[in-house]
Order: C-alpha cells, then sequence, then structure tokens
C-alpha cells in the first residue's frame, strides 16, 4: 500500500531585533492535504509566532514530501 504524500508547512522566521538573521521552522502539523495547508498555514504560523515573539514572518509555503519508494 502507497503511503499519502507528507504534506510540511515551512516558515521562513528572522529575528525581530536583527533581520537578517534568519532561519527555517518546520511545526508539526496534522496538515494532510496541499489545500488544507494553503488555507490553515497562515493560522498555524500566527500560533508559533505568538508562542515566539523575538521572531517576525518572512514567509512561508506548503510542501509535499513524497515517502521512499525503495530501500536504500
Amino acid at each position: 500500500m502507497e503511503s499519502p504524500p507528507l504534506i510540511e508547512l515551512v516558515m521562513l522566521v528572522c529575528l525581530a531585533a536583527s533581520p537578517t538573521e534568519c532561519r527555517e521552522e518546520r511545526p508539526l502539523t496534522e496538515i494532510n492535504s496541499v489545500m488544507a495547508c494553503a488555507t490553515q498555514g497562515q493560522m498555524v504560523a500566527a500560533q508559533w509566532l505568538s508562542q515566539h515573539p523575538a521572531f517576525t514572518l518572512s514567509r512561508w509555503r506548503c510542501e509535499v514530501n513524497l515517502p521512499r519508494q525503495a530501500k536504500i
């Protein structure tokens, strides 16, 4: 049985005090489709930012990660 693709929310966040210092964050979510990620991503990002006030959100995207088909 083939596993469904994994959908990840990828946020680029920067320190508010130093806007050039940025990093990617991939919060754990239960988002299971690209459409759901597109509609829920902003809410998840807002929640993450409320828990991490030292950061600002530069951008976010939804990324599809397909599981490996063959063993290495």
